[in-house]
């Protein structure tokens, strides 16, 4: 039996249907989603720059405002808005597990930077029936919990996923928390099973400062995410470098350029789309950097079957 829209209620209820129906599908077809944006966006996070966006309700942003990092004194150390003299340790504030005996002091180059005792967590043999706890809190595993029978081992449910006690997982909707499962975790993301982090262990501001000013560029794994990954590494400028122009000139010329749309390396200017140059010689031809959203480039190893250089090693 066909339903027909020929009284005004059951047309309202038709017309309110066909509304809900062209309205729902849009929206989520418009919602945003940042880790479809390009650019080195972890890296700008970590560094607190703020973003920049063509129009208001945008969802990417063109451009990332860091001046405030141009302006660092090089006789401080800087972590997490705070402001730290040479020979001023770490405060507990600013510490994660690990940052143990840290204290800013003059770089090689006389740039200011923190640096910390280096932990070793060495543990002999674990005894039968037993296991290192670790936990979000603790820079090194430990105690050595022991149970009659190690089957009886506390575990935890995380995302259809099972973890046993003491082993990391984890947070989905959070990724910079440290999640650790442990007895009682009834599926909530809180302290003592996850804990975020002090200090962003992605700033490179911390013990590379310098890479900083001298406008080096972060550079991520063929398989990682600039959007959401840590650089595992800088790459900053060297004799040979020069860049790939792949933007029109013409607009580009003249006194009304606008700088803030440039990326820097080093001393070199990069346009939207242009790239570094890729050396036949080292390891720098199986990587493309690209300047995607200023003012730094991003730079990411290409996989192996692209890169020229593995064929002459």
């Amino acid at each position: 039996m066909t339903t027909r829209c020929n009284s005004h209620s059951l047309f309202e209820k038709c017309a309110r249907f066909l509304l809900l129906f062209i309205i729902v599908p849009t929206y989520a077809e418009q919602a945003c989603d940042p880790s479809k944006c390009p650019g080195p966006l972890k890296y700008y996070d970590s560094l607190g720059c703020n973003p920049v966006y063509e129009k208001e309700g945008d969802c990417c942003a063109i451009r990332y405002n860091c001046d405030k990092l141009k302006s660092r004194s090089k006789n401080k150390c800087y972590i997490n808005g705070h402001e730290y003299a040479i020979g001023e340790n770490l405060r507990e504030e600013d510490a994660n597990p690990c940052d143990i005996g840290c204290f800013c002091r003059e770089g090689y180059d006389g740039r200011a930077s923190f640096t910390c005792a280096i932990v070793d967590c060495f543990h002999g043999p674990v005894e039968p029936n037993c296991y290192l706890k670790h936990s979000p809190d603790k820079c090194c595993p430990g105690p050595q919990v022991c149970l009659d029978d190690i089957k009886d081992r506390p575990k935890c449910e995380v995302n259809g996923k099972v973890y046993l006690d003491g082993e990391y997982f984890t947070d989905e909707s959070n990724p910079d928390n440290t999640c650790y499962c442990q007895p009682d975790y009834k599926g909530k993301n809180v302290e003592p099973f996850c804990k975020k982090p002090n200090r962003d262990y992605c700033n490179p501001e911390f013990r590379n400062p310098s890479n900083i000013q001298n406008n080096c560029a972060p550079v991520y794994y063929t398989d990682q995410t600039p959007q959401k990954s840590c650089s595992f590494a800088t790459r900053c400028q060297n004799s040979n470098d020069t860049v790939i122009h792949n933007h029109d000139e013409a607009k580009h010329a003249g006194p009304n350029e606008d700088e803030n749309m440039t990326c820097k390396f080093g001393n070199l200017t990069m346009h939207l789309g242009d790239e570094l140059s890729q050396s036949s010689e080292d390891f720098s031809s199986c990587m493309k950097c690209l300047c995607e959203v200023p003012p730094t480039p991003t730079c990411q190893y290409l996989p192996d079957k692209e890169c020229p250089f593995y064929g002459n090693i």
